[in-house]
């Protein structure tokens, strides 16, 4: 009874229910369902449990598996005849043809065909077109076809059998799911919650936790070393080659690769033809920015390869650091948010998994982001009302009694300032919320943080000026969880808000904040935060100022000091090198030598321009000839472009007439200008580089 209570089916509601609904339908046609998923996400237990079912309804069903030889017309319906002989009793008259005979029986009562690994059935796709399917379209079959991949696009297409096909990819199991498998193991309460976290809702990782703890060696076994292992030596079976290895560990390690890019962390690169091997592997996708590993996969293979050779595995992190690093000025908005999400990833095991504020053992994926709703208030306000009570962190700048208040006054009037985590139906998981800076909304941050004006110094006097449109600084004062959470531990949830939030700011942001609290103060440290010296709360506190600028060139210092923290005695020397923060020019360095284009004397006076011992006329003419260069250079886009010679060598419509032409608010055109100045700045700092280089 315990092994039966450690093995329940569970999370295939779905395809259960399609299943059922064919065998209690008379009218019922011949019908194919496709079941796919990566390794041990459970396509066997369901075609059994569709066995199981099918007995229950008294309907006939036959089992093939593809690893007996299903490759030749012959071996399949050879192994059906076996089926009917064994099973039912069914034999076959001397005289009778074998595919006639065949299709006789499976027209004779309803049949469900269940037929497992059938990865190689693409090699029968003709003869089952056209001599063995057209045999039954009449009858009452239902064949359950189950591979990693899928049924081929010809099946998806065929004009004849694409309406009587229904695919079902299966997915890892939720939170919930994986609560309701565990929950008659008998297993502790917070053992429970530790596999729940760290098996990803992976059924096979799941079911080999459990059986592991319960085997009769649990005690001298490493249960997270051994896991990993078995998995990882499961999905690497599909990879024949020893070259296909070392890729996909490599492919572990980025969030997507094309050959180039894979080829830079290998030491030997790949055949061309081993690439192209990769993308047939049922645990990779072909995406837009190359091949890519299914998440649960790349973790597992990151861990097996961590424990396997700790030293290699850090060397080849460091290195993928570094390339993400090169790489994030030179692509899009949508990759580079990708990018930064990855990066934190790979960091995760440097972040503390047991802390006050946050857990980051456990990968948590978030829902879709969406922008905070005035309905998500009364939640919001609960999850604070629990975190006063349970003394976290909130703002020490700001009185206690005036947190409520505060937050219905960033969302009556700055909502843009909260930022919502959400679970996977779009309920509110965590939060936090802050006032974007600008003339605005300084009245209401001083009216409950007065301290703000110490913090910022000099700097509030110029926000006080400054318009909305052009706001790039938040300045964070609350932030809670939903601590009484029935499936999530606060401190993972507090892990997930700080990793989301941080991929949030990479969109080119600066975040402020103070704390008090040193355990809090050191993890800030920790996620790349810069402390900018002390400031008196409420109450005499003493406050840590923390700043997280990720505006102008930013993130190249954020992602090296994640490199620094990173490093070991056996990676690479990390970038940039002693030259490069020379090399490098900030957005605000690039707005003033914009601005100065046509007054060499003005331009040359610049420090930026010392410091490169350039001459205005060389630096207004490789200026000129970016922008009027009608090929993409890296990150600038021919809009940037468009928007910076309208605003800076034309100098004809001011910034409302401007923005109408780009047909824009002012807002978005002071976002677009920021960015435009920004990328400039990164392909003017490349050409220098080049100049450099061209120049030893």
């Amino acid at each position: 009874m315990e092994n039966m209570a450690r093995h329940r089916i569970i999370g295939f509601d779905r395809e259960m229910m399609s299943f059922t609904d064919w065998l209690t339908d008379a009218q019922a046609k011949t019908s194919i369902f496709s079941i796919s998923g990566i390794g041990g996400i459970g396509k066997t237990t369901l075609l059994l449990q569709m066995a199981r079912t099918a007995r229950q309804f008294s309907v006939r069903s036959l089992w093939l598996d593809g690893r007996g030889g299903l490759t030749t017309l012959g071996s399949f319906l050879a192994s059906l005849e076996m089926s009917l002989a064994t099973e039912y009793g069914r034999t076959r008259d001397r005289d009778a043809a074998l595919l006639s005979y065949i299709a006789s029986e499976l027209s004779l009562v309803p049949t469900v065909l269940l037929i497992d690994n059938c990865e190689e059935i693409e090699r029968l796709e003709g003869w089952l077109f056209s001599s063995f399917l057209p045999e039954l379209k009449s009858a009452r079959v239902l064949f359950v076809c189950a591979s990693r991949n899928g049924l081929p696009l010809q099946w998806q297409t065929n004009p004849e059998w694409k309406s009587r096909l229904r695919r079902f990819p299966l997915r890892l199991f939720t939170r919930e799911e994986v609560y309701d498998y565990l929950g008659s193991s008998g297993l502790p309460v917070e053992l429970q919650r530790e596999i729940a976290q760290k098996t990803d809702g992976h059924p096979l990782s799941l079911a080999l936790t459990v059986d592991m703890l319960f085997s009769e060696s649990a005690e001298e076994r490493d249960v997270w070393r051994e896991v990993p292992a078995v998995l990882s030596a499961e999905f690497l079976r599909e990879a024949a080659s020893p070259n296909l290895y070392r890729a996909l560990t490599a492919l572990s390690l980025l969030p997507a690769a094309d050959e180039a890019l894979l080829n830079r962390l290998l030491d030997k690169p790949l055949e061309g033809a081993d690439y192209y091997q990769l993308t047939a592997l049922s645990f990779v996708r072909d995406t837009m920015d190359g091949i890519s590993l299914h998440q649960v996969v790349a973790r597992i293979l990151r861990e097996d390869f961590a424990r396997r050779t700790p030293e290699q595995f850090e060397a080849v992190r460091h290195r993928a650091f570094v390339l993400l690093a090169e790489r994030f000025h030179s692509v899009d908005h949508r990759m580079q948010m990708r990018l930064s999400a990855h990066i934190l990833e790979l960091y995760r095991e440097f972040l503390p998994s047991a802390h006050a504020y946050a857990n980051f053992s456990s990968s948590l994926k978030p829902g879709e982001q969406k922008p905070f709703q005035l309905e998500d208030l009364p939640d919001l306000q609960r999850f604070m009302k629990a975190s006063i009570l349970g003394s976290d962190w909130q703002s020490e700048l700001v009185e206690p009694a005036d947190y409520p208040a505060l937050l219905d006054g960033i969302a009556a009037r700055f909502p843009e300032g909260i930022f919502v985590v959400r679970d996977e139906k779009g309920r509110p998981l965590a939060f936090c919320a802050g006032l974007w800076l600008h003339a605005l909304s300084m009245p209401l941050l001083e009216r409950y943080a007065p301290g703000c004006r110490q913090m910022l110094g000099e700097e509030a006097f110029s926000l006080h000026e400054l318009p909305l449109e052009a706001a790039d600084t938040i300045f964070v004062l609350l932030s809670a969880v939903n601590s009484e959470h029935s499936l999530y531990r606060p401190e993972e949830l507090g892990a997930l808000l700080m990793q989301q939030w941080l991929v949030h700011m990479t969109r080119g942001l600066r975040g402020i904040l103070a704390a008090a609290d040193p355990q809090l103060n050191a993890l800030l440290s920790v996620l790349g935060f810069q402390a900018c010296g002390k400031v008196t709360g409420f109450a005499g506190i003493e406050l840590t100022t923390w700043e997280l600028d990720f505006r102008q060139s930013a993130f190249d210092q954020w992602i090296q000091r994640i490199i620094r923290q990173t490093e070991t005695a056996a990676a690479q020397p990390a970038l940039p090198r002693e030259n490069d923060h020379r090399l490098s020019i900030e957005r605000n360095e690039m707005k003033q030598m914009l601005e100065r284009l046509f007054e060499l004397d003005k331009l040359e006076e610049l420090p930026v321009m010392r410091r490169f011992c350039w001459s205005g006329m060389q630096v207004r003419a490789t200026i000129q000839e970016i922008l009027a260069d009608t090929h993409q250079a890296g990150p600038l886009t021919a809009m940037e472009k468009e928007i910076l010679i309208a605003g800076y060598l034309r100098k004809d419509r001011n910034k409302s007439e401007l923005a109408a032409s780009f047909h824009m608010s002012r807002a978005t055109f002071y976002r677009h200008m920021r960015l435009a100045e920004q990328h400039l700045a990164y392909v003017l700092g490349d050409r220098l580089r080049q100049a450099e280089g061209d120049s030893l």
